[in-house]
Formats: C-alpha cells, structure tokens, sequence
C-alpha cells in the first residue's frame, strides 16, 4: 500500500527534541515500512525532511500537491476537501468549540471519540527504541511533572499541591520556575525543580530515574503522550480520572486515579506498592507503533473498502478545552 501523511508542521521529521504530533506520525509510518508499506510525507517548511517528505507549498492546492501517488492520504489534522484518493483524518486535539467533522475521522482514545459524538479511535503508540531502557530497581528520590506549565488544563498548581502534601521532590518538565505571561504562576519551594523545556535523552533520562508521574490534568486529555512515555520507563501514574487516562491507566497496579488531593498524596506516598517492571511491560505491549499501526491498518481497510469509520458525521457543541471541577477540598488547598 502507498501511504501519504499530511502534517503541516514546521518541526523536523523525524523530530529532535519537542513535537509529540510528530514523534506519532514517525512512529507510524517507520512501522508501516515494517510491514511493507511505502511511505511519504507532505510536510510543512522545516529545517531537516527524510528524502521521502515533500513541502507544502502555500500557493498550489493541496489536492495538486497530493497527486494520484498514494493509495490512501492520512491527513494529521480535520479535512474535509474533495479528492479523488481515499482518505482518513486523525484529529490529535480537542474542539475548541462547535465543529463537524468528515465520516473518517479518527480520535485518539475512546472518551475523545464519544465527547466528539464519533466511534472510531486508534490508541497512540510510540517507537520505544527511540527511549532506551527503563530503570526498573533503584529510581531516584523525585517525582516528576511532564506538560506545558503555563496551561492551566495541565494543572501544574494540583501537581505541586500533590507533591507538598506527600512531601517528596518534584521535578517539573515543560516549565519554568517563573511565568509572566498572562496566566502568571511563581513557586519558590526548594523541594521542586524546573528543568524548562526539555526533550529527548534529556527528557528520556529525567524520566527513567523518576519515582512516578504526578498528572491531576483539568481537561478531558485526548490521549496523553507523558503517561505512556512514564509507564514505558518504568514510572505509575497518580493523576486525575479524566479523558484517556481511565483507558491508559487500567489496573491499580500501574497507578492511581483520583480527583481528591489527599488520596494522590497518599498513594504518592506508598509508590513501593507500584511495580515498575509491570509498568514497562505493561506499555511495552500495548502502546508500541506496531500496535498503532495494525489499528490504522484496520481504519485504512475499510475506507478502501468503501466503508465509514463512523456512521455519522461526528461533532462536538462545545469546547472541550475548559476547565474542568475538582473536588472542594482541592479548591480549598
């Protein structure tokens, strides 16, 4: 099969450092290779492209750009253009307000295609040979905090609430220890460390020899790229049980999942309870881009087929980017 993948991104393929986006689409089109496929992109301008990625050209319509190459075209992004080629789409974020999307749209868990009125999803998977090996018996003495401080769905302030009432370190990954900007947060405690945005073997590293990942997010998170990349690096998960994470995160072997602070706290507190190993395998299995792709395979087979992924249109009537309740006693801390 010829497959096309269109993402307008300006970040390198395959990405450094940042581009959790990216870092999917890679994996997918290096496990549909494995399987026979061949691959192509159409890309946005960025600063380094694989021989087989082509760039997008704002003044030619994307429909010339796509040509009569691929078998299928698999647009990253909603798209609801004619072309003469099968196509599915895979929406990688949340609504922001009222939308509609085409029959083929693909969602990333099963709560981000029911809250887009769709059936249709295809659990993310990463290339874990891109991570290295997890440290599975002696982590050191931090947790650690991996998103976009500064959005306020990501919910750093329940995070650093979490890790003072436990009372353990925490390492903050994807923030600063100051932001000005217009949601403006500052924290002085000595027992947190803010390491910016990092990626990579950095990244990588700062997770291997964390203790667990403190993730209490505030908004129906799609699918969650940190608590997979945690679990294959031997970290459970203490976070909120919004979104994808009741999906990600099935078996109180691997975490817990709660909207009060006290019982994270707690069960940060009991992380010798949690078995590393379990965790790794665990993500191992079923979260590799092989396991992404044969879903996607499944997805390209029936719209080749002639069939749709959903049998309506899916569509969200609000936007799924608000702020959603915690529980009183987290206000209140």
């Amino acid at each position: 099969m010829k497959i096309l993948h269109v993402l307008l991104s300006k970040l390198s393929l395959p990405p450094l450092n940042y581009g959790g986006t990216e870092r999917v689409v890679w994996a997918l089109a290096k496990a549909q290779e494995a399987m026979g496929h061949e691959v192509r992109f159409l890309w946005g301008e960025a600063k380094s492209l694989p021989d087989n990625a082509l760039v997008y050209d704002k003044k030619v319509p994307i429909e010339q750009q796509i040509g009569d190459w691929p078998d299928i075209v698999h647009f990253h992004r909603p798209y609801q253009g004619d072309l003469k080629i099968p196509f599915i789409c895979t929406e990688h974020g949340n609504a922001e307000g009222s939308r509609e999307y085409g029959c083929n749209t693909v969602f990333l868990s099963q709560r981000h295609a029911r809250n887009h009125n769709a059936d249709c999803f295809v659990h993310n998977g990463l290339q874990w040979t891109d991570y290295g090996q997890p440290e599975l018996k002696n982590p050191s003495d931090y947790f650690h905090f991996l998103g976009k401080a500064k959005w306020p769905i990501k919910n750093l302030a329940g995070a650093v609430a979490v890790a003072r009432l436990a009372d353990v370190k925490m390492k903050v990954i994807g923030g600063n220890r100051f932001n000005f900007s217009r949601k403006f947060y500052f924290y002085p405690d000595t027992k947190l460390s803010f390491v910016g945005m990092v990626g990579g073997e950095i990244k990588n590293t700062l997770i291997r020899q964390s203790r667990g990942l403190i993730f209490p997010v505030r908004w129906h998170e799609p699918f969650g790229l940190a608590l997979i990349e945690s679990l294959y690096l031997g970290t459970p998960i203490f976070g909120s049980p919004y979104g994808a994470l009741p999906e990600i995160v099935t078996s109180s072997d691997l975490g817990c999942l709660s909207l009060n602070y006290s019982e994270l706290a707690d069960a940060v507190a009991n992380v010798n309870q949690y078995n590393r190993v379990l965790c790794h395998e665990y993500a191992l299995e079923n979260f590799s881009h092989h396991r992404m792709a044969a879903g996607y395979q499944i997805c390209y087979e029936k719209v080749l087929d002639g069939e749709r992924l959903n049998t309506e249109r899916p569509y969200s009537e609000q936007s799924w980017h608000e702020l959603l309740p915690v529980s009183n006693e987290m206000i209140h801390r």
